[in-house]
């Protein structure tokens, strides 16, 4: 019976963590999308890192990867066929995480890692990452780039 509730508990606690972590896995991957996509094109390097992210951030892993690329993909083709548009609906996303300064940190840590993935973290690819922690209401100074 122990055993039950001992499944039980790690069950529940795992569902509450995707409720409580879902925005942030949103805003992930409408904050990298953005990034990806600063230069106009988003290469091979720049995904692979993404799916390193999911991999690597305890607060990602609860999530079927799968289901994260798809949210990814889905902001891509949108800043692809209606760029104006696309751009409202990635800072509405990211600033649902807005109040949480550790998530917001470690979004623009994953931003900046995505626009240093091929060597060349050009101006457009850091005006994005300093856009993103703006909309998250940290101060784009403090962030090394």
């Amino acid at each position: 019976m122990a055993d039950f509730f001992t499944q039980f508990r790690s069950a529940i606690g795992e569902h509450i963590d995707r409720f409580r972590n879902r925005d942030f896995l949103e805003a992930t991957m409408a904050a990298t999308a953005f990034v990806s996509m600063a230069d106009g094109t988003v290469n091979l390097t720049e995904a692979n890192t993404v799916d390193q992210a999911l991999e690597a951030v305890h607060e990602l892993k609860i999530y079927d990867p799968h289901d994260a690329v798809d949210l990814y993909h889905h902001h891509i083709e949108k800043l692809q066929t209606d760029p104006e548009d696309a751009q409202d609906s990635i800072f509405k996303t990211v600033s649902k995480i807005a109040g949480d300064e550790q998530a917001a940190r470690i979004l623009i840590k994953i931003c900046a890692a995505i626009g240093e993935t091929d060597g060349n973290f050009i101006t457009a690819e850091k005006l994005a990452v300093r856009r993103i922690a703006v909309c998250l209401g940290l101060d784009p100074a403090e962030i090394e780039m």
